[in-house]
């Protein structure tokens, strides 16, 4: 085998890896959005959930709509 062709199978393995390990990272960082989210207590039955998907009612939180008219 040239020079030539181990340089460019070096190459590629180098170019492959990166791929990855991009691939790999943007995957972690998009998970760690998920898991990073702030969780707060329904005001009526106290289960925890995202605030993200809450209602908000007079500056309370509520896990849903018929728990937000309860109370």
């Amino acid at each position: 085998m040239g020079i030539t062709k181990i340089l460019i199978i070096v190459i590629l393995f180098w170019v492959a890896f990166k791929v990855y390990t991009g691939l790999k990272s943007r995957a972690k960082t998009a998970n760690d959005k998920k898991l990073n989210q702030k969780i707060i207590a329904c005001d009526f039955c106290k289960i925890h959930i995202p605030i993200a998907s809450a209602i908000k009612v007079n500056k309370k939180y509520f896990c849903s709509l018929d728990h937000s008219k309860n109370a």
